[in-house]
């Protein structure tokens, strides 16, 4: 006869092999039926929706600048009006000294560039009469550090410093040319004149160098001591 114990196992065997499994839930079945799909005019509601949002959020913050505007006057007023007599004075004499000196700035600068005028018209003048070639280059080579202006107004150093750079830069004035080569009675031979112009055509093309670059200095100088030569014997 079984004992207690075995009735017992077999019983729980019995059970266990009689128990029917339940099926598993498959996760992309659950996923897939909890899908949504929007339609278009579900898109548009969402970004109109949003789009309301977005401008109702800016208009808020525009009246919230506005308003702290309106604060930060209205608190700039309400000090002024809390200053005793004597604060308001000093505010108001350091408001009309600040306008001052830049009034004094502003005139300083309008009188400097006056002078400049004046000094660069009397520099091209002085350069004329010298016979420049451009005043303009000469305004622009020379050195101005003699330069200035009196207190009558009459300007100073001019003349000793285009005479300088005369002297320095002979080829940038013209040179003085005698009775025979300016075509007297003599006239020059035909080879001569032929090697002056192409002197001259040299000394141009130096020249242009030479502004652009004061390297070619020397070689202006040169030819035009070779082009002065080559004149002096007509």
């Amino acid at each position: 006869m079984p004992t207690e114990e075995e009735l017992k196992q077999e019983a729980e065997a019995t059970e266990t092999e009689t128990t029917v499994e339940e099926p598993e839930n498959n996760p992309k079945d659950t996923e897939q039926s909890n899908e949504k799909t929007f339609t278009q005019a579900d898109i548009d509601r969402i970004l109109a929706d949003r789009l309301e949002r977005e401008k109702k959020k800016q208009a808020e913050t525009a009246e919230r600048l506005k308003k702290l505007e309106e604060y930060e006057k209205a608190e700039e007023e309400r000090k002024k009006a809390e200053m005793t007599e004597a604060e308001r004075l000093k505010a108001e004499k350091e408001e009309a000294d600040k306008k001052a000196a830049e009034a004094a700035e502003e005139a300083k600068k309008a009188l400097e560039a006056a002078n400049k005028r004046i000094i660069d018209t009397e520099i091209r003048a002085i350069a004329r009469s010298l016979n420049a070639n451009d005043p303009s280059d000469v305004l622009a080579l020379m050195d101005k550090s003699g330069v200035e202006i009196n207190e009558d107004g009459s300007v100073k150093g001019v003349e000793e410093a285009v005479a300088a750079l005369k002297e320095a830069k002979p080829w940038m004035f013209k040179a003085p040319v005698g009775a025979d080569a300016a075509g007297g009675s003599n006239p020059a031979k035909t080879n001569d004149n032929t090697e002056i112009a192409a002197k001259e055509r040299e000394l141009a093309e130096a020249k242009e160098k030479a502004l652009k670059d004061t390297r070619f200095a020397g070689a202006v100088t040169k030819i035009y001591n070779e082009l002065i030569a080559l004149k002096s014997k007509k």
